[in-house]
């Protein structure tokens, strides 16, 4: 009786340590006033937002499925498949086509498609290193730059006649180059002719001469720098998305110089600038780029703004937030929720306050201070296992060796029979 209340009494203490472990993340603050939910496929990612048509352009990681949706209207325009996923999509507004890098798994290929903006036909492929590429246009150049982190290399596509004709009439020079052993993160500063890219493995952004390919300076930056990288066309300012470091990084597009790091909620993800507001959002997906554990905890996006780069505040916007995206004519915030399989627009106006928000740091040491709790409870539930199984052994031993000891006969002879030698 004593053993079994034990165990009862082990098993409650487990199960209540177990739900520390569990214990759901509370929010940490008031939500935007939310326009619209957008459910058109599984797992949306990538987006990019036409700002002269207002058309948002999303790719999704589960079938390959790019989706055009009219923000105007508030309806999708059009559905196109490409490969097993897609990885990356943008836009330029002022041809209005669509560039997505799609990946084939099975078959180990991607594709970089170009396609119209406003009915989603294809228009141009190419192959491109397959993995999980991004893309960066330079459209005064007429220059789509692919990145390939598992290849190791950027695949640069020069359309000689621009790429706004029909498909038939799309042409492009292929080249690669060679910038760090795992380049992701990609933008071009067109006014000023220089490519950024971002190794995901040497934590440095490269900036490199569109010209003359010649690599111009090496930045160091935060911990695991992820695509998007975002360039502010009023400033010339580049924001780096840090995941690991839980940060963003400022670099001054004129000095090639990081002149701010932004702390920001736990493994931030995607990025958008608001020109409009002047304000900079960052997808708070939570979950480590290279993490084996449970995935996808964040569940709010950080505000930041963009002229003193004071985060201010963080807000509910649904389970794993990764794309971010604006239409500042619309006053109008995109973010892509990947475990909620939607994507959620936000009204961004200056005129609706910002209430309700906790600072970023206390946040940060929260999220913290529940990781330590809960390596350290799966470190009590082990040393409790493994105190149980030994009580338990050396309960039972005793039995064991009593059970395989021999038998002794009252008169202290062994009960076996005795065995006599054969005389010689």
């Amino acid at each position: 009786m004593n053993i079994r209340i034990k165990t009862l009494a082990l098993v409650a203490v487990l199960v209540g340590l177990g739900s520390i472990y569990f214990l759901p993340q509370s929010a940490y603050a008031a939500t935007f006033p939310v326009l619209g939910t957008l459910h058109a496929g599984n797992r949306p990612e990538a987006m990019a937002v036409d700002t002269q048509s207002h058309m948002l352009y999303i790719a999704y990681e589960s079938a390959g499925q790019v989706v055009g949706f009219n923000g105007v209207s508030g309806t999708v325009s059009w559905h196109s498949t490409l490969g097993d996923v897609a990885t990356d999509v943008q836009v330029d507004s002022s041809t209005h086509r669509v560039f997505v890098a799609a990946t084939s798994y099975q078959q180990h290929k991607s594709v970089l498609a170009v396609l119209d903006g406003a009915t989603g036909k294809l228009l141009y492929t190419a192959a491109i290193p397959a993995g999980d590429d991004a893309i960066a246009l330079d459209a005064q150049r007429s220059i789509v730059y692919v990145s390939s982190p598992d290849a190791g290399n950027v695949t640069v596509f020069t359309f000689a006649n621009g790429w706004a004709g029909a498909g038939n009439t799309l042409q492009a020079q292929c080249t690669q180059l060679h910038i760090g052993p795992h380049p992701q993160g990609i933008v071009v500063n067109s006014h000023m002719g220089r490519l950024y890219v971002a190794d995901i493995a040497t934590h440095v952004v490269t900036v490199v001469d569109e010209t003359t390919d010649k690599t111009l300076a090496t930045i160091p930056v935060g911990d695991t720098p992820l695509q998007p990288l975002k360039i502010n066309a009023l400033s010339g300012n580049i924001y780096v998305v840090c995941s690991s470091s839980q940060e963003v990084d400022v670099i001054d597009g004129k000095t090639n110089r990081v002149i701010q790091r932004i702390p920001v909620s736990p493994y931030p993800e995607g990025i958008a600038v608001n020109t409009a507001t002047g304000r900079i959002y960052v997808a708070d997906e939570g979950d480590h780029e290279n993490s084996q554990g449970p995935h996808d905890s964040g569940t709010t996006i950080t505000v930041i703004d963009g002229q003193t780069f004071a985060p201010l505040g963080t807000f509910q916007v649904g389970q794993a937030p990764d794309g971010v995206a604006a239409d500042p004519a619309l006053h109008r915030i995109y973010v892509a929720t990947e475990e909620s399989n939607a994507v959620v627009e936000i009204s961004d106006s200056t005129n609706i306050p910002l209430q309700g928000v906790a600072p970023v740091n206390e946040v940060q040491a929260a999220h913290h201070a529940i990781q330590l709790l809960q390596a350290a409870t799966i470190i009590t539930l082990l040393l409790m296992l493994a105190t149980f199984m030994g009580a338990t052994l050396g309960a039972l031993s005793p039995r064991w060796r009593a059970r395989g000891s021999l038998q002794k006969s009252p008169d202290g002879e062994s009960s076996r029979p005795q065995q006599h030698s054969l005389p010689l």
